[in-house]
């Protein structure tokens, strides 16, 4: 499958300085230099150094030939690249001494896409191709219209997030790949899980990449949920993390492989790169990466999120035994009961009455191994007011009855 990115050429002015510069504020740099950048190059440049065919479409500037040259010698394929008599697209950028940036654009070249443009060079393009966007050119809502008519995989990375995401169809779109700021922007949930959980709800055929800097990243497709961490290394410069991660993860599934690997390899491209200075230069090539990844160690102080909210889901069943209900495990949670079981579901994958059955169950297995209470009392003392209910799901789940599973566990088989 072949990557069509409809996407942005800029010209990165960075200017190293002690700390972001606030409102009001004079601060001196400590060095300034001119990069090539935008979303769209980079993220062509970072799925070419990952090893995929990569076509860049889109408008350059009439001082913009250094980024063609940039973008040729990444391995880019710049067949549909236009020149337009107007100035190049470009970014101002302040890096901090511990690597935070800040940025705004001049979108230039970047907003001369004309629909004529568009329909010339989706001809060129297949059904289940790739068509990867960003939100740093005009027409976006038109690209994701056509390429869905051609039935292209359209991904797109909502960056920078402002009201034209809004004119977007989302239901067009196959990938969401986003950060944790835009995601609330989208789905105005209040945190990560509720994010995935209400894009899920709203788009069920969308598949949704979740950054989380420093914490990794989050996949959701339908019920399936991955988690990989971020990789510890010394940050420097964080301008290009993302796009090298779309980039990468991008390539991974042009290459067929899984979202696992693709979240692997893009944590470990991310972190390669923000350990080096500038946007496009910082992107690593797909062999120093896999030279990396043993030795890559995982930031272990932060753990799947999805880990610690199963394990509150479970201790609020286990501690409610009795009269664990939907309505008070959404009320701990603090959401909706409908969106809760939705996320039980998800995060369990269980609704939450199974969940509930299973958990009983397990209590009453320790009890029956562990204990000389009756099978009546620990039917009672697990939530069961129907015993013949109780003993039917539980020979469901273990094969016996409770009597005959406190034998096998005591060793008495007479």
């Amino acid at each position: 499958m072949k990557i069509l990115n409809f996407g942005s050429c800029n010209l990165d002015y960075v200017y190293t300085l002690d700390h972001i510069v606030a409102p009001g504020e004079t601060e001196s740099t400590d060095s300034f230099d001119l990069f090539p950048g935008g979303k769209g190059l980079n993220q062509s440049i970072a799925a070419a150094k990952a090893g995929a065919k990569v076509y860049h479409a889109g408008c350059l500037g009439r001082d913009g030939e250094p980024l063609r040259e940039i973008m040729t010698q990444g391995g880019v394929d710049l067949s549909y690249l236009r020149n337009v008599d107007l100035p190049n697209g470009h970014a101002v950028i302040q890096v901090s001494r511990k690597g935070e940036n800040s940025i705004f654009l001049f979108a230039g070249s970047n907003n001369a896409v004309t629909e004529a443009q568009v329909d010339a060079v989706l001809e060129n393009f297949s059904e289940g191709d790739f068509l990867l966007l960003q939100n740093e050119i005009n027409l976006v809502p038109y690209l994701v219209k056509k390429g869905h008519e051609k039935g292209m995989q359209i991904v797109l990375n909502p960056s920078p997030f402002n009201e034209k995401i809004a004119e977007i169809d989302f239901s067009c779109l196959s990938y969401l790949i986003l950060n944790e700021v835009e995601a609330r922007e989208i789905s105005e949930g209040s945190d990560p899980d509720e994010c995935l959980g209400i894009l899920g709800k709203r788009y069920p055929s969308l598949k949704v990449v979740l950054t989380l800097g420093t914490r990794g990243c989050r996949y959701r497709d339908g019920n399936e949920s991955l988690y990989h961490p971020a990789f510890r290394v010394s940050a420097v410069d964080t301008t290009a993390a993302g796009d090298t991660f779309t980039g990468y993860f991008l390539a991974a599934l042009a290459d067929g492989l899984s979202p696992s690997e693709g979240l692997r390899r893009a944590s470990a491209a991310s972190a390669l790169a923000v350990s080096r200075m500038g946007a496009a230069p910082s992107i690593p090539y797909k062999e120093e990466v896999l030279a990396a990844l043993p030795d890559l160690k995982p930031l272990r102080e932060h753990t799947d999120p999805m880990e610690e909210k199963r394990k509150l889901i479970l201790d609020y069943l286990e501690s409610n035994l009795k009269d664990a209900s939907l309505e008070g495990l959404a009320d701990r949670l603090g959401y909706s009961p409908a969106y809760t079981g939705n996320y039980v579901k998800t995060c369990c994958s269980l609704p939450f009455s199974k969940l509930l059955q299973k958990v009983r169950c397990s209590v009453a297995a320790k009890l029956l191994a562990e204990t000389s209470e009756s099978v009546e009392e620990i039917i009672y003392r697990v939530g069961y007011q129907n015993e013949s209910f109780f003993r039917k799901v539980f020979r469901e789940r273990y094969g016996v009855t409770p009597l005959a599973y406190r034998k096998k566990m005591r060793g008495d088989l007479s």
